[in-house]
């Protein structure tokens, strides 16, 4: 019974170290945390101990408990990833205890399930099972590493379970099929089996590392279309912004021979209506954003005059972003989306509470970047966009998590009431 608690505690160990090669943890506190740790290895103890000669309804139950537990401790956003990864960790460690088992046979050709479990000799077998199931988790831990935030469909993870739940069909056949007296050949075949068995649910995680890698691919190149977008965008505008300066230019020097003239002719009344048009046109298209950093400037002007013609108040706040270090992609990335998203959400509510509150100040050593929309209450759970054209109109939030990670910064992206807030925070070194 000791044994088995042990077992047990190590197996959970195990399960939350392969987890997290996959999956983020939920944010909890680590009570929580600790008390729902401690749940499942009391639940697990019972399941091996009462069960113990129930092999079918042992692994059904040890498999629920994996998927609830993995639930509760991890993000909940992925149902069937998470399903998925609870199913090949109970069964990468099932094909670990046959494989022993199976070895075991070569010195014990009599050797029965249904008396394993009372012999001491199963302490050591697990053991050594536990401990061949260690070193895969430190190995899929770290190949996984690099990709666990690459997006895999659903659909995929379910076809990567379809081989795992055949094994473990597979070892309750072998458990009760090889049980009891066999003959050196059939322990030759129980081996060769149960090898072949851990290799290929190992040789699944191969396809699953590609598959991650081909995804983490697709989502650098969303971001690159992303910063391509957002440049052309800028450009765009900059050529638009000479245009009109050039024609200001032409305008100014026709506006200075006419005042010229009125002020000869003493027309003083008809030089200040003049004069009081160009003082209110000079106003309206003088850019209202000057952080100290050109790339800023740009995008928040962009993003005002934008904003100012879809009836769509921009508040701001700013101060010096001078010192701000930066690479323009990102800043890009970063800045376009998290306007872009805040006008596209405003833009759908009604007139008068279109409303946008932009925060853009190094504070404490850092960047800090804050948008703060209206927004009426319809956005997906996961805020993927309902657009045809995800590539080009999506949400972005993949994207700006890439950028703000590149920079070793953090972000955060929540509801309160009936606004939308997304707030990006970067070390400015």
């Amino acid at each position: 019974m000791i044994y088995s608690i042990i077992n047990t505690v190590g197996y959970v160990i195990l399960a939350q170290i392969f987890c997290s090669a996959f999956i983020e943890r939920e944010e909890m506190s680590a009570f929580f945390s600790g008390m729902t740790t401690i749940l499942w290895i009391m639940l697990g103890s019972a399941v091996s101990i009462l069960l113990e000669e129930v092999l079918v309804i042992r692994i059904i139950l040890a498999i629920m408990l994996n998927i609830l537990f993995f639930l509760i401790l991890y993000k909940k956003n992925r149902l069937v990833k998470t399903i998925a990864v609870a199913i090949l960790f109970y069964v990468t460690g099932l094909s670990c205890e046959i494989l022993v088992v199976a070895i075991h046979k070569y010195f014990d050709p009599e050797l029965k399930i249904e008396k394993l479990m009372d012999s001491k000799i199963y302490v050591y077998m697990g053991v050594v099972s536990q401990f061949m199931e260690l070193i895969v988790v430190f190995i899929i831990r770290k190949i996984f590493r690099k990709v666990r935030t690459a997006k895999i469909e659903s659909k995929l993870w379910m076809i990567y379970t379809i081989f795992p739940l055949y094994s473990v069909s597979l070892v309750v056949l072998l458990g009760y099929s090889f049980d009891g007296p066999i003959s050196f050949s059939q322990a030759n075949a129980f081996t060769y089996i149960a090898s072949s068995l851990l290799l290929i649910n190992l040789f699944i995680y191969w396809f699953i590392q590609q598959e991650s890698r081909r995804a983490l691919d697709a989502q650098k190149n969303d971001i690159e279309i992303a910063h391509a977008e957002g440049i052309v965008q800028l450009y765009d505008q900059i050529t638009k912004e000479r245009d009109v300066l050039g024609k200001r230019e032409h305008e100014f020097k026709n506006t200075i021979s006419a005042l010229q003239g009125l002020y000869a002719n003493k027309q003083y009344d008809k030089m200040g209506e003049i004069l009081g048009v160009q003082n209110t046109e000079l106003i309206n298209n003088t850019n209202v954003f000057e952080t100290g950093n050109r790339l800023i400037n740009t995008i928040l002007n962009t993003k005002y005059v934008e904003a100012r013609e879809k009836d769509i108040t921009f508040r701001f706040v700013i101060n010096d972003l001078s010192k701000l270090i930066i690479a323009d992609r990102d800043c890009i990335v970063i800045l376009s989306n998290m306007i872009n998203n805040a006008i596209e959400a405003a833009e759908k509510c009604p007139e008068g509470k279109r409303i946008i509150f932009v925060k853009a100040v190094i504070e404490g050593g850092k960047f800090i970047f804050a948008c703060r929309n209206s927004y009426i209450n319809d956005l997906d759970p996961e805020m993927r966009s309902k657009k045809k054209d995800v590539v080009s109109h999506g949400y972005g939030i993949e994207n700006i998590k890439e950028a703000v990670n590149r920079n070793k910064g953090s972000c955060i992206f929540s509801k309160e009431g009936q606004e939308f807030v997304a707030v990006v925070i970067l070390p400015i070194g």
